[in-house]
């Protein structure tokens, strides 16, 4: 998956609404020299249901705070399910690195330092959106 489809996944299941791709232009850039830049907005959770107002969507590939608030919404199962699925991805990490101990200590201690996209690849499996 791409990490935009990653995103929007995520975004979805933390509640946003109408995902689309904007044009932006970033605060001291010049449209005809620069260009537009995209970026995925939507509609806040928060909002009203009526609202209209589009936000740009979290980073969750990259932000761990995103990710700390989007793995909040798992209960029960799921959570076991999503460390599971972390604990598959970390693993194959540390199988590839001839310095790391491929116990179980080793390997969650890695998970511990997952990064956002390990862990937004995790979730996604975990709410079984992944496509390979």
């Amino acid at each position: 998956m791409t990490n935009e489809e990653i995103n929007i996944e995520i975004a979805e299941h933390c509640g946003w609404k109408n995902i689309r791709e904007q044009d932006y232009q970033p605060f001291g850039t010049d449209p005809y020299i620069d260009g537009p830049s995209q970026v995925w907005v939507g509609i806040h959770p928060e909002s009203d249901s009526n609202s209209d107002e589009y936000e740009a969507i979290p980073d969750y590939r990259n932000d761990l705070n995103a990710m700390a608030e989007a793995k909040s919404l798992l209960t029960g199962d799921k959570r076991s399910e999503f460390i599971e699925y972390l604990y598959e991805i970390v693993y194959e990490i540390v199988k590839q690195d001839k310095n790391l101990n491929t116990g179980p200590y080793s390997v969650m201690t890695e998970a511990f330092y997952a990064t956002a996209k390990q862990q937004a690849i995790a979730l996604v499996k975990t709410i079984g959106k992944w496509k390979d």
